[in-house]
């Protein structure tokens, strides 16, 4: 058996005026190694807290005047990047789905949830004993092609 892994990022949250809760697939992703699926889980969570709230460290329209040294709140942006720039985090990440659990981080925001879910997948290896069929020949191909027939010898 050979494996990979299968990333998967969701929205829950409800419908206004219905009092229904719907999720939501923002992203999904497939890989054989748990760095790269988690690299993309890192990069989805970055998007996120961005699109929520844009980092003012790193954002253009701030001016150095906005950036004032307070405590900061932690909301749903900040735990996602927190989560995705923590080396220890993703260190911890990395070996939890290498043991062969799944991995969800769960963060919630004013009126929607989000959810990073990594699982393992377990996929069948290829047969060794399966016998590969003989190519067939294409029905102008070969040595009998008219381009051959006129050559004295075809390989010089």
């Amino acid at each position: 058996m050979t494996g990979s892994y299968w990333a998967e990022v969701r929205a829950e949250g409800p419908v206004y005026g219905t009092g229904e809760t719907v999720q939501h697939v923002l992203g999904t992703a497939q890989s054989i190694s748990p760095v790269l699926v988690l690299r993309w889980l890192r990069g989805e969570a970055l998007r996120i807290a961005d699109r929520l709230d844009p980092d003012p460290q790193r954002s253009a329209w701030v001016q150095p005047t906005m950036r004032v040294t307070t405590v900061p709140v932690r909301d749903c942006p900040a735990e996602l990047r927190v989560w995705a720039t923590d080396p220890d985090e993703q260190r911890e990440a990395r070996d939890h789905i290498k043991g062969g659990h799944p991995l969800f981080v769960t963060v919630p925001d004013a009126d929607c949830t989000y959810t990073l879910s990594v699982w393992p997948v377990r996929l069948p290896a290829d047969e060794p004993d399966q016998v590969t069929p003989e190519p067939i020949p294409h029905r102008i191909g070969g040595l009998s092609h008219p381009l051959y027939v006129l050559a004295a010898d075809p390989w010089t």
